[in-house]
C-alpha cells in the first residue's frame, strides 16, 4: 500500500509578521545605501585621494570652476608655459600631454580641426604634505614626465600640523629629485586666515637648500607675499612663484606667475593650473634647476 506524503503548505504570515519583515528589508536596504558611499569615502581617504583640511580652500575653488561650466580658458602669452598637478587631476596620459589651442588661444582638452598643439614646457608635481602624506600619484607622474622629456619639478604642501624639520626630511626622502630637475618648491598657503610662523618656513627652506645645494622656490598668492613674506628680509634671497588670477600679472618680484587654475590640456581630464616663467627656457634651466 503506497505511503501518502503529506502535502506541505506555506504558512501564511500574519499582518504583524509581514510588517516586521518589510521593516527589516527596508532597514537593510537603507543601511546598504548608506554604507556603500561611506565605504567609498574610506577607500579614497585610505589611498590619500581626499583633500586635507588645509587643501579644502583650493578644492572648493576648483569645484566652483567645474560647476560654473566655465570653459575655454586662454593660453597665456609667454615663451615658457608649464602646469602643476597633484592627485586631484587623477591619472595623466603622459604620451598625450599637450596644449590644444585655436587661433584665439582658447584651450581644449582634445585636438580638433581648428586647434594647434603646443608643448608643455615644464610640470611641477605634488610630492608630499606634512610629515607623512605622500601624493599617491607622485611616482607615476614623475616617471611619466621624465619619459616624455618634460622638465620636471616637485612641491611640498606645507602643513600647520607638523614640524618643519620632519616635513623637510619627508620631502627629501620622498621626492628623490635628481640633477637636472627643477629646484624644489614649497607651497605655503593661508589656512583659516592664518599663516605658519616665518621661522618654521625658513627652517624647511634651509634644510632642503643644504641638501640639494639649490635655493627652493616658494609658491604663494600675491596678498600673502605682500603681507607675510615681503616684510621679512630673510626671504629676500629666495625665488617666488606667485598666484594671481584675472589677467593681471603680480606687481611684486617673482620668477613664475600662476595666472589661472582653469587650464585645459590633452591627457588630463580635469582643469590644471597654468604658469608662465619670466624668461626663456635657457634661463629656467640655467638658473633654477638642481646641479
Amino acid at each position: 500500500m503506497p505511503i501518502l506524503k503529506k502535502k506541505h503548505t506555506k504558512r501564511k504570515l500574519t499582518k504583524q509578521q509581514r510588517r516586521r519583515r518589510n521593516i527589516a528589508i527596508a532597514v537593510a536596504v537603507v543601511s546598504l545605501a548608506l554604507m556603500l558611499p561611506l565605504a567609498g569615502l574610506f577607500a579614497l581617504w585610505w589611498q590619500g585621494l581626499l583633500p586635507t583640511r588645509e587643501e579644502l580652500p583650493r578644492y572648493k575653488e576648483r569645484l566652483a570652476i567645474l560647476l560654473s561650466g566655465r570653459r575655454h580658458a586662454r593660453l597665456p602669452e609667454g615663451e615658457v608655459i608649464g602646469i602643476d598637478i597633484s592627485h586631484y587631476q587623477g591619472a595623466v596620459s603622459w604620451e598625450e600631454l599637450s596644449f590644444h589651442t585655436d587661433n584665439s588661444r582658447r584651450m581644449y582638452k582634445r585636438a580638433g580641426k581648428k586647434t594647434q598643439p603646443r608643448q608643455v614646457d615644464f610640470v611641477v608635481v605634488k610630492a608630499t604634505q606634512g610629515a607623512r602624506n605622500k601624493d599617491p600619484y607622485y611616482e607615476r607622474n614623475k616617471q611619466g614626465a621624465r619619459e616624455q622629456g618634460i622638465l620636471f619639478g616637485a612641491y611640498h604642501f606645507y602643513s600647520y600640523q607638523a614640524g618643519a624639520h620632519a616635513q623637510a626630511q619627508h620631502f627629501i626622502r620622498s621626492a628623490a629629485l635628481q640633477q637636472g630637475d627643477l629646484a624644489p618648491v614649497l607651497d605655503v598657503e593661508p589656512y583659516k586666515g592664518k599663516m605658519p610662523p616665518q621661522d618654521s618656513v625658513l627652517c624647511w627652506l634651509r634644510m632642503v637648500e643644504r641638501y640639494y645645494r639649490t635655493k627652493p622656490i616658494v609658491y604663494t598668492n600675491e596678498s600673502c607675499y605682500r603681507i607675510w613674506f615681503m616684510p621679512y628680509p630673510a626671504f629676500d634671497g629666495y625665488p617666488f612663484w606667485i598666484a594671481r588670477y584675472g589677467g593681471n600679472e603680480p606687481t611684486r618680484q617673482h620668477i613664475i606667475w600662476q595666472c589661472s587654475e582653469n587650464g585645459r590640456a590633452g591627457g588630463i581630464s580635469r582643469p590644471v593650473d597654468l604658469n608662465v616663467f619670466r624668461g626663456s627656457m635657457s634661463d629656467l634651466k640655467g638658473l633654477y634647476v638642481i646641479r
